[in-house]
């Protein structure tokens, strides 16, 4: 009589100790296996950076400035202006895209320029950024505008805007910025992009000349990076918690005093909301939707805050990397800037004429 030999299988503790050890292998891969992934993504956006910023270059070789902050009001004298980005748009390979705006018209209303309005420009986006940001289209088509990861710079100055037609005007150096917004309300009207006379009440910020870089075109920020939020001004954004700003809010955005840098402004230290529209927009200029500031150091962990019309604030450069952000510089480059950054140095770089000295190895 043959004898059946039966095959012996695995115990259970086997089985337990196979699956321990593949926990295990999988609980070191998994790590390795996503820095990878945001080392692509970082790399990503690197390069997103660096497009922007040969495209600014080029605007400059076309138009002998780099692009203003703001463009023109609208014919009418009444609605929403485009910011730099979309003036952009004609040197990032999106021709097409740039000549569906027409900038005399409201660009955040009128559905003229509702096709510009809704479109995803890749090159304007972080793949290291989830996307929560989101803004329905104000002109009622019931779908999401285009996003923004990209800011333009303010400098360490607080105040937004001003005019070099009046005794008032900024004359600060170390505290302008490359985007820092300036008209002059002595000159006449200014001609759109497309060379439309615009109403002679109105006028188009005036861009900054390379000549104007007195720090150096590879020691001044031009764009950095921010992470998109949800319009509403009473949802806290990711990561900001902390009411208590560090430095003094002063529309003048003199920060070289100490007591510019030490006395909290008292607007910040009871703020109870964030400044919305964070990358909501990619076309619209109001502050929020356009620009970031050297005021606070990167990943800053308070709220932006700001006066009631947001001519003067801080908002800060912020990024899903781990320890700090991206910042394109105006020679094309871009950095890594650590997030413990001396803010010092910080401010130097976001200046284009403050005659600060930076080492290359200080950020």
């Amino acid at each position: 009589m043959q004898r059946v030999r039966l095959r012996r299988g695995f115990t259970l503790i086997e089985l337990l100790v196979v699956i321990a050890i593949i926990a295990v292998l999988i609980a070191l891969l998994l790590p390795a296996v996503q820095a990878a992934r945001e080392a692509a993504r970082r790399s990503q956006c690197t390069n997103n950076l660096k497009q922007m910023g040969l495209a600014a270059l080029n605007f400059e070789s076309t138009n002998s400035t780099l692009p203003p902050n703001w463009g023109p009001n609208p014919i009418n004298g009444g609605g929403s202006r485009v910011n730099g980005q979309a003036y952009m748009l004609q040197f990032l390979e999106q021709g097409n895209l740039f000549n569906t705006w027409n900038f005399t018209v409201d660009c955040n209303t009128n559905n003229i320029n509702q096709t510009g309005r809704l479109q995803q420009v890749s090159t304007y986006l972080c793949p290291s950024d989830p996307g929560v940001g989101s803004q329905l289209d104000p002109g009622g088509s019931g779908r999401n505008c285009g996003h923004l990861n990209y800011y333009a710079s303010l400098g360490n100055s607080a105040g937004q805007y001003y005019n070099l037609g009046t005794a008032n005007s900024e004359t600060n150096a170390n505290v302008i910025g490359l985007f820092q917004v300036r008209y002059d309300s002595s000159q006449p009207q200014y001609l759109d992009p497309a060379g439309t006379q615009l109403n002679p009440s109105y006028r188009m910020c005036l861009g900054t000349k390379l000549s104007e870089i007195v720090d150096g075109t590879s020691n001044t920020a031009m764009y950095s990076e921010i992470k998109q939020s949800r319009f509403s001004s009473t949802m806290p954004a990711i990561d900001q918690t902390n009411k208590i700003d560090p430095v003094q809010l002063g529309s003048d955005g003199d920060f070289s005093t100490a007591a510019g840098r030490l006395t909290p402004g008292a607007s910040c230290q009871t703020i109870t909301s964030r400044i919305g529209y964070r990358g909501n927009q990619y076309y619209r200029w109001i502050p929020q939707t356009t620009n970031y500031t050297h005021t606070v150091p990167p990943n800053y962990t308070g709220l932006d805050c700001g006066d009631s019309s947001i001519t003067a604030a801080h908002m800060a450069a912020r990024s899903y990397h781990s320890g700090g952000v991206n910042v394109g510089f105006a020679d094309g480059s871009v950095r890594f800037v650590k997030s413990t950054v001396n803010l010092d140095t910080w401010r130097a770089l976001g200046s284009r004429a403050g005659a600060e000295i930076v080492s290359s190895d200080a950020f």
